[in-house]
């Protein structure tokens, strides 16, 4: 059984924006494992900044998770485009209420020792997805909602948590005898949720009788460029695929302008930050930085080659860069508008996360009381959209988090000139720079 719950968010000119929703379907069977004793831990709830180490963690799971999903999409020719902070949050919920093994595998995978350290994780991460009034500043969002078939109930400490730390709406539906229900219900969220842009979440065909609960989290990112492209300097141009034939696309330009850039033997990056919105010492929240990072190849097929580098260590090739403030004499970067369906469920597997998936899995009594039957996951989907181009709102947005959040000024030494011109596929990112949460990876094989 498969279930898809996603549908792109549209946005208006002058803006960079990205969508996702990622769910899961449990299913209950008939067949019983045997298990050892199940751990205990204690969820903890905690608000403090992100630590250098839960940052290194997460970043390290991010890269891991959109590694595997976009290497087959590559040896595809496919671009793609996937949410591995949406997929931390569904997996991270899963854990709360997970146990054995299964649990084993999930914190493995998510890097944290026990549920409370996810807990307390999942609670800062809240607050880096959570939405600022500040005018320019990103529109953020993360909603997460679970639907219960009547025939069960969850348990007290899971619906605490779900309560408190992931903040999800719970709703008791009959999949059973009222499926058409269930999903206008669940439609009309994901409509209400994402502003009109996402209207079919759901089909009938996505549940049957042994569905026992949904469980959906939506993300939905909009941000201004901090260093806009003016709509009269986009010109048309190639682009030339893995293959070497050329197509021809818009590709925005700037000119002459300071960015963060840094470079290895594989590539060149550059970070094109978003605007911020405007913070004084008094407001008690703190600004969101987010930034777009390219990684353009040297050579004009090396994209493969620079993933592969990429699997080996993710952690390690990203750190490699010692990013600096440098002058682009010439910015290009092809508008684009895609999306991308994803089934997640193989990539899991390749990262170690198998139990979960398993028929006679009885891992997930943590969740809902039905120790006669197992309980597994059926499958994870995810669908993004990500769309670029080039208005936007021009304003000074310096802040008190310095160059990670805008453009820096010259030093006394600038290095020379560089050009950036991706006119060939290249990998991109959607970060958030204070707690360094990766909100979208994905890869350009052909703006066309």
């Amino acid at each position: 059984m498969l279930y898809d719950l996603y549908r792109p968010i549209y946005t208006h000119a002058s803006t960079y924006s990205l969508s996702t929703n990622l769910a899961i379907k449990i299913s209950l069977v008939t067949m019983a494992p045997k298990t050892k004793k199940p751990k205990v831990t204690k969820p903890v709830v905690g608000h403090d900044e992100v630590t250098k180490e839960e940052e290194t963690i997460n970043q390290n799971f991010s890269l891991q998770v959109a590694m595997h999903v976009i290497r087959q999409h590559v040896a595809d020719n496919e671009s793609v485009v996937c949410s591995p902070v949406s997929i931390d949050t569904i997996l991270s919920i899963l854990a709360t209420g997970a146990e054995n093994y299964t649990l084993d595998q999930l914190l493995k995978l998510l890097g944290y020792a026990d549920v409370g350290e996810l807990n307390e994780a999942a609670c800062k991460l809240s607050d880096v997805l959570k939405d600022s009034d500040k005018e320019d500043a990103p529109e953020i969002s993360s909603v997460n909602a679970l639907w219960l078939d009547r025939r069960f109930s969850l348990k007290a400490k899971f619906r605490k948590v779900l309560r408190n730390v992931h903040k999800a709406q719970v709703s008791v539906v009959d999949f059973v005898n009222e499926a058409d229900k269930v999903v206008d219900e669940a439609n009309s969220w994901a409509e209400e949720q994402t502003k009109g842009l996402i209207k079919q979440f759901l089909t009938k065909k996505n549940i049957n009788n042994d569905t026992s609960l949904l469980l959906a989290n939506a993300l939905y990112f909009k941000g201004i460029w901090h260093k806009n492209f003016e709509p009269k300097d986009t010109k048309q141009g190639d682009f030339i695929l893995l293959n070497g034939d050329k197509v021809r696309v818009q590709f925005m330009n700037q000119r002459y302008k300071y960015f963060e850039y840094g470079t290895s033997d594989e590539c060149q990056v550059l970070q094109m930050p978003y605007k911020t919105g405007e913070f004084s010492d008094d407001d008690e929240d703190s600004p969101k930085c987010f930034s777009m990072y390219v990684f353009l190849p040297l050579e004009k097929n090396g994209l493969p080659n620079l993933l592969e580098k990429m699997m080996i260590d993710p952690n390690s090739f990203i750190d490699k860069f010692k990013f600096k403030s440098a002058k682009i004499a010439r910015l290009s970067i092809p508008r684009f508008n895609f999306e991308s369906d994803i089934n997640l469920k193989e990539a899991m597997k390749q990262l170690g996360l198998t139990l979960p998936f398993e028929e006679n899995c009885r891992d997930f009594s943590g969740i809902i009381d039905v120790s006669a039957y197992p309980v597994y996951v059926s499958d994870i989907y995810q669908k993004c959209r990500i769309e670029t181009n080039e208005q936007g709102t021009e304003a000074v947005a310096v802040t008190r988090f310095g160059l990670m959040c805008g453009a820096a000024p010259p030093s006394a030494r600038p290095p020379p000139p560089i050009n950036f011109v991706a006119d060939h596929p290249f990998l991109f990112m959607i970060r958030e720079e204070i707690s360094g949460a990766i909100l979208f990876v994905g890869t350009m094989i052909n703006p066309k």
